[in-house]
Order: structure tokens, then C-alpha cells, then sequence
């Protein structure tokens, strides 16, 4: 199973020996007595695991049938007529819910004996310890509504036709082996060990890939919503930041009530680990760091490293400190580097400990994280395969919406002089400068660009042009030097957010103290921003031979007010008793800008187009309502009262 293109839909992909009718029924009667059949795809395939030989890849995707917090039961046919047993599969509830976030399973990675021949003992040791972690898993935090693999789920990195003794399906069997799997959907990114065989686009059913952007011979870009979360997964193998652009765009557009974005890929590009952080994870930082910082990524999640890692938050290059347990309205995207989840290969951490880290863990032992996810918080946690904690919970939490810095600066880019008073707009630009000096944005970054032009979409060959090569190891003469040994970091001045990370004398880590202030001062400039006086002239006053003056209007300063009967509410909090309304009185002066309301969240207080505000359900959190007239904004907050 893996999700479907929301929390309502399901996926479903499953091998057969013999090419038939892809079927599935679901209900929610264990003998399925009440269920209904779905048909999908079938596609050829030859796929081996050295004791089966498969010839059908299954497809069925089930849209719009699944209620919250409900047990199903579903069972698979190649026939129509041949059920499969009935496995059971419980929805939890949509608008708060827990995932588990697992990294580098890499079955077949442990270097036990016979590694890539078919007397693997690799597979066997590694398909116990992965599924000893899910085991805890299920058994400490069995409430998750599915799992989150962020790539490297197998370990033979060959391309079909050098795949001679059938491994990569071997090791398949052993990451698929595990019976939870059979009632949690799984989605995943695909990692560098899989990317050069097709076999990873036939083992799953991943939603909104019909563009296949981000594609490489195993599969492309998707992405999914599950509540108020927008999850994209990205294929970090391929290079092209355009195609990577477009898709997020797509996905983002989709979901435009989304309180998260969250974004998974494969390689580390904020890790800690010694053989990736500083080299091709930090090469291929160019690329997806500043589409992170472009769409307002919350949360990063990565593996690659095999060693955990947590950062500050980071904009453009600049970590923003604010705290060890949690950060409140943060700026910038959290990076994860999840661990190992079957404990097949470790690495050791960068000697240096990177100025962007806030917390790093290599102690070898196969791990696991839980994600909780409600309308206001996400909090992760990480345990070992025992069950004990392994790195300390950290929480982000959104108590108010707001513009991001990007957003806030394009809002002072775009005051006009014609309509502003010079001196109001002097304080503005001197606040932007501030604030553009800790978030320049490096979206333009010639490097990333080069990149992507450059890209070799052969993927199964190394091309001397490109800076990279398949592994995103710098190359050739952009390849950096340390004396006269070349290095697989790209060259100094290639990048300049490599350049910012990279170089000792440019990276920079503020207090979370430093960003607010400089965010503060510039909306406070925006907020105060005056009208200049400006002269106007109607057709009589063209007349220059009447010898009489133009007629000379000034301009007034728009306001907002906001009112409940004859009170003003702006920035205060109003107590409404659950079920009942009121309606906003507003008045504009000076602006024929059209009002708009907003609310914080819907599930509770709802507010209409024409301003009336309903109580919808008790909570002891308060919503806030936004009222705007073109740039002029007012808030006020709901306290709902049983």
C-alpha cells in the first residue's frame, strides 16, 4: 500500500507470476461481504528474485472511499476470481495524526558474507533488523497513520542489465517482507542505490506522477495531502531544478489551505555524516536549498548519511537560532538526516561539526522517528530499535499566520514612490536591507543554474561536461583543490550559497532574537508607510489660458477599522459561545479595495465572505480573524466558549 493523492484515497502495487486483472476489494466486514472491487493496471515486467520470477507489475488506486478513524479490510486478485487473504487496514483521524519517518533501510548493506551474489547472507541479517525496528514501532507508537522511507530502501546500485544474479529483488523481498507493511501504507523517495534500475517505479503506486517530472530510470517527483500536510517527494538523483520547480509549484497550488509543506528526498543536503555532508550532499544543496527557501518549506526530511542529524532552521544559507526543545512562528526550513532503520552500514560524523547543526547522532544503532502533526504543532522524536530515546523531541509550532520574510520583502519591493511619501519609504528600504542582509534570497544562484543545464540525463553514464557525476561527486575543473589534492566538493565561487555553507569566514548562525527584530521593523515600516501629497488635475483645469491655478487635491492616508456593534476589536480577543455568530462591522476610508476575512482555523471559528463569524467547536486555543482591504490589515482574536 502507499498513500493515495489524499488522506481519502489508497494505493496499492503487487507482483504475480502470470499477467491478468488487477483487482482489489475493499470493505469493512472482515469477510468482505460488503466490499467493492476496484480495477487498475497491469504492466509487463521479467523480474526475478532468484525463487520467483514475476511477469506483471499491479496497479490499483482507490479514490475518494476512505472516513476517518475506520476499520478496513481489503484483499487483491490477478483473476477476479483468486482472493488473496484479508489484510486489515484502520484509518486514523485526519487533522492530527502521528507518521513514522524511517531512513537507509539498505537491505543487503551489511557486508555479512556473499554481498551482490546470489548466496547473499546480507539480505537475511539486514530483513531481521528492519523488521525488529518496525516491530518497536508498531508495538511503542502504533497509532501512525503510515510510514515514511526517504530512500536507499535496497543496497545493489546496478542497472538492470548488470543486475545478473537477480539481488535487487532479493533485496526487495527483504524490505517488503515485513507484515506491518501489509497495514500501514509506505510512501518513499528514491535513493541513489535504486536509481539506476526500473524496478522501483513496478513495487509502488505513488500518486501524482503523471507529469513525471524529476525523473530518472526508477521514477519521478510526486507528491500527496494528507490533512493539513502537503507532503512532495522528490527525486534528489536527478539534477534539473526546473523540472524539481514545476512540480512543487503543482503540488502546492493543489493544496492551497495546507498549514505544512513538507518535503522528502534522498540525499542529505543539511547532514552531518562524513562521507556525504560535506561533499555531494553539500554539491547538491545548490540545487534544493533554494527551492526550499522559494516555496516556504517547513520541514526537509533526508537520509543518505546514515547518521542522524537536526538543524537549526535555515534561510539562504543562515541558521536561526531558537532553541533546543522548540521554535514558535520560525523562519526558514528544519532539516532532518534520519539514521539507519536496519543498522546495515553506519558512517562516522564530520570531524568538523557544522555550524547549521543543533543537534548529531551516530551511535550505531538501527532507529526510527515519529512525526505528530496537528493544525498548530509538529513535534519528531527518535528512538532506537529498543524502543529507548535516541535524540532529544523537538516541537515547531505556528500560533499565528504571517507573511515569510520573502513575502514581506516583495511587499516593501513593491511600495511606489509615486503614492508614498520619501521619507516613509527611506524607513522602509532601511529596514529591508536589514532583513535582506540575513535572507538574501540565492534562488538566482549561478551555480544551481549551471547545474541543471548541464545535467546528464543519461543517468547510468558519467558525463565530463557535467560538474557532477551520477553520485553528485564534483568532477573535472570544478572540482575543488586542498594544495595539490582535488577534492569531490565543488570550487570555491562556483556557488554562492556553497560559498556561504561551505567557507569558514561566511557561514553565519543568529539568535532567533536577531531575524524577529529585523521582521518586526520592517512590517512596522510597511505598517506606517504615509501618503505623499500629490497634485491632480481635472480636463477644465488643462486650460492654461484662463489664468487660473490647477486645482491641487492632497491625498489622504487609507485606513481600516473593524468593529463588533460599537466596539473596536482590532488586536484584541473576543469570547464567542459555541454555536453563535456576529457580524463584523467594517469601515474603510480612503480605499475602494475589496475586504477579505480570514480565518485562522475553519475547523472552529468560520468567518463568511460578508464578515460573519461563527463559533463551529470548542477549543482552548484561540483563532485569530484577519480582515484586509488591499495592504491594509487588521487582526482580532476568537476565544470559543462552551
Amino acid at each position: 500500500m502507499t498513500p493515495g493523492a489524499t488522506e481519502k484515497d489508497l494505493n496499492f502495487c503487487w507482483y504475480s507470476k502470470t499477467k491478468g486483472l488487477a483487482k482489489v476489494k475493499l470493505g469493512k466486514k472482515e469477510d468482505l461481504s460488503d466490499a467493492k472491487v476496484y480495477d487498475g493496471t497491469v504492466t509487463d515486467i521479467n523480474r526475478s528474485n532468484s525463487v520467483e520470477t514475476y511477469k506483471a507489475s499491479n496497479k490499483v488506486s482507490i479514490k475518494g472511499a476512505l472516513e476517518k478513524n475506520t476499520t478496513y479490510y481489503y484483499s487483491y486478485s490477478n483473476d477476479g476470481t483468486t482472493w488473496s487473504k484479508a489484510e486489515k487496514y484502520q484509518t486514523k483521524d485526519f487533522s492530527s495524526y502521528k507518521i513514522w519517518l524511517v531512513g537507509d533501510p539498505q537491505v543487503g548493506a551489511s557486508g555479512s558474507e556473499g554481498q551482490g551474489t546470489i548466496d547473499d547472507v546480507n539480505i537475511a541479517v539486514d530483513t531481521y533488523n528492519w523488521n525488529k525496528t518496525l516491530e518497536m514501532a508498531k508495538k511503542k507508537d502504533g497509532d501512525a497513520s503510515f510510514v515514511l522511507s526517504v530512500g536507499d530502501q535496497i543496497d545493489y546500485a546496478a542497472a538492470d542489465e548488470a543486475d545478473t544474479k537477480n539481488v535487487r529483488e532479493s533485496e526487495y523481498a527483504g524490505f517488503l517482507y515485513p507484515s506491518v507493511l501489509r497495514n500501514l501504507p509506505l510512501a518513499s523517495s528514491i535513493g541513489n542505490h535504486e536509481s539506476k534500475g526500473t524496478d522501483y517505479k513496478y513495487h509502488y503506486n505513488n500518486p501524482n506522477t503523471e507529469d513525471n517530472l524529476g525523473a530518472t530510470n526508477s521514477g519521478s517527483d510526486y507528491y500527496f495531502s494528507y490533512g493539513d500536510v502537503l507532503y512532495i517527494v522528490l527525486n534528489s538523483n536527478n539534477r534539473n531544478a526546473a523540472e524539481h520547480s514545476k512540480l512543487m509549484e503543482k503540488a502546492i497550488k493543489s493544496a492551497p489551505n495546507a498549514k505544512w509543506k513538507v518535503v522528502a528526498f534522498h540525499h542529505d543536503i543539511y547532514g552531518s555524516g562524513q562521507p556525504h555532508s560535506d561533499f555531494d550532499g553539500a554539491n547538491l544543496r545548490t540545487i534544493f536549498a533554494p527551492l526550499m527557501d522559494k516555496y516556504d518549506i517547513d520541514v526537509c526530511l533526508t537520509g543518505h548519511d546514515h547518521s542522524y542529524a537536526r538543524t537549526y532552521q535555515i534561510i539562504d544559507g543562515t541558521a536561526i537560532e531558537y532553541g533546543q526543545d522548540s521554535a514558535t512562528n520560525p523562519e526558514g526550513t528544519l532539516y532532518i538526516a534520519a539514521g539507519s532503520a536496519s543498522g546495515s552500514k553506519f558512517y562516522n560524523l564530520a570531524t568538523q561539526k557544522q555550524y547549521y547543526i543543533a543537534e548529531r547522532s551516530n551511535n550505531q544503532l538501527p532507529t526510527y522517528s515519529t512525526i505528530d502533526f496537528s493544525d498548530q504543532a509538529f513535534t519528531i522524536k527518535t528512538f532506537d530499535y529498543t524502543g529507548a530515546e535516541y535524540a532529544k523531541p523537538f516541537t515547531i509550532k505556528k500560533e499565528s499566520q504571517k507573511d515569510s520574510a520573502q513575502q514581506l520583502i516583495k511587499k516593501a519591493e513593491g511600495l511606489s514612490s509615486s503614492v508614498y511619501s520619501e521619507d516613509s519609504l527611506k524607513k522602509v528600504d532601511d529596514a529591508m536591507k536589514v532583513l535582506k542582509e540575513i535572507v538574501a534570497s540565492t534562488s538566482k544562484d549561478k551555480g544551481a543554474e549551471k547545474l541543471s543545464v548541464l545535467y546528464d540525463k543519461t543517468n547510468n553514464a558519467d558525463n565530463a561536461k557535467d560538474p557532477l557525476n551520477y553520485y553528485g561527486y564534483a568532477q573535472g575543473e570544478f572540482a575543488s583543490k586542498i594544495g595539490d589534492t582535488t577534492t569531490t566538493t565543488l570550487r570555491a565561487g562556483f556557488s554562492s550559497l556553497l560559498d556561504k555553507t561551505l567557507l569558514p569566514d561566511l557561514t553565519t548562525k543568529i539568535p532567533a532574537a536577531t531575524y524577529d527584530t529585523a521582521y518586526a521593523n520592517l512590517k512596522k515600516a510597511i505598517d506606517n508607510v504615509e501618503y505623499k501629497v500629490v497634485s491632480s488635475y481635472g480636463d477644465d483645469d488643462l486650460d492654461l489660458d484662463d489664468g487660473e491655478p490647477a486645482a491641487k487635491t492632497t491625498v489622504k492616508k487609507a485606513a481600516l477599522t473593524i468593529k463588533k456593534g460599537k466596539k473596536s476589536i482590532a488586536g484584541k480577543t473576543v469570547k464567542l459561545k459555541k454555536g453563535k455568530s456576529f457580524k463584523i462591522i467594517t469601515k474603510r476610508t480612503n480605499t475602494k479595495k475589496k475586504v477579505t476575512y480570514k480565518s485562522s482555523n475553519k475547523k472552529y471559528v468560520k468567518v463568511s465572505a460578508a464578515g460573519k463569524v461563527t463559533a463551529k467547536k470548542y477549543t482552548k486555543k484561540t483563532v485569530t480573524i484577519t480582515v484586509k482591504a488591499g495592504t491594509l490589515k487588521k487582526t482580532f482574536k476568537v476565544k470559543v466558549t462552551r
